[in-house]
């Protein structure tokens, strides 16, 4: 198993990070975990096609995880054959309206969609690919998980436990991806108050995990100070409890927004975690490569 981190970044735009993006390579097979903007680009620059994803799971709904769905799925279907399999999304629920109000026969992206599907020199470029008649629109399957869902691919399965961050208007899901060579676990954003310490769901995901890639966006310098000068527990020292009883090996950080990533504060976070984890802490970066 090998990870490419497509994008550590928040939902702010950043010229050094892309919003939520991961690619996982296993066997022949290339998914996509979480799809924000930028994270496409990303996968481009880490030297693949987006004709080679055929799988894509977004944790929740907020638009920093999935909005580079909509480039990945048109660029993909455009730019390959008539044998493309259908891109299968698993995500949060509300992704099957997504996908409907972008794809459907009435959804924003008919204009785009007609236009390529009809177009003389669209279709002539689909049928020198080899396709043959009208030009068929993207197809798109989808399934909505939930924390029973479990999804098994050639030599992996995926889990999935709900955690805190903004239910109930949107739901959120850590991932626990099992491969032969160990656990690989995601987080996805949480919301938590650290005194309440770690969410179960996520204590189950992370239990026993080769890497972990964890959220740390949550509270800046005044917040750390305010937790240090009342001597209560904050969110890093929180996610170095987690990590430590849960016995990761490996925690990458991620979703570092530009008030987190500047010197000190970036030394301090991981300072906070390092005290209480003893495994090995990564500050996560885009187009970061580990594998096990």
């Amino acid at each position: 198993m090998k990870l490419t981190v497509l994008g550590s970044g928040s939902p702010k735009a950043s010229a050094e990070r892309a919003s939520s993006g991961y690619l996982i390579e296993t066997g022949r097979e290339k998914i996509m975990m979480e799809c924000g903007p930028g994270s496409v680009q990303r996968l481009v620059e880490a030297g693949h096609d987006v004709t080679e994803i055929d799988k894509v799971f977004i944790s929740h709904l907020h638009f920093d995880h999935w909005l580079d769905l909509m480039r990945l799925a048109l660029c993909r279907w455009d730019h390959a054959g008539p044998d493309q399999p259908p891109l299968q999304v698993w995500g949060a629920p509300g992704i099957a309206d997504i996908v409907a109000k972008a794809f459907g026969p009435d959804g924003l992206l008919r204009l785009d969609l007609t236009a390529r599907t009809n177009h003389p020199q669209s279709l002539a470029i689909y049928h020198g690919r080899g396709g043959t008649g009208p030009r068929p629109w993207p197809r798109i399957e989808v399934v909505e998980i939930d924390g029973d869902t479990v999804v098994e691919g050639e030599g992996w399965r995926v889990g999935f436990a709900e955690v805190p961050h903004h239910q109930p208007y949107l739901i959120s899901y850590a991932m626990r991806w099992e491969f032969a060579e160990g656990i690989f676990a995601y987080s996805s954003d949480i919301t938590r108050d650290p005194a309440l310490g770690p969410p179960e769901g996520l204590r189950r995901i992370a239990k026993d995990a080769k890497l972990l890639v964890q959220y740390v966006n949550v509270f800046g310098a005044k917040l750390m100070d305010r937790a240090t000068a009342t001597g209560t527990r904050g969110f890093h020292q929180m996610i170095g409890e987690m990590a430590r009883d849960a016995n990761v090996e490996t925690m990458i950080t991620t979703h570092q927004s530009p008030h987190l990533n500047i010197d000190g504060v970036r030394e301090r976070i991981t300072q906070e975690i390092c005290n209480i984890f003893p495994g090995r802490l990564i500050w996560g970066r885009d187009l970061l490569e580990i594998g096990f």
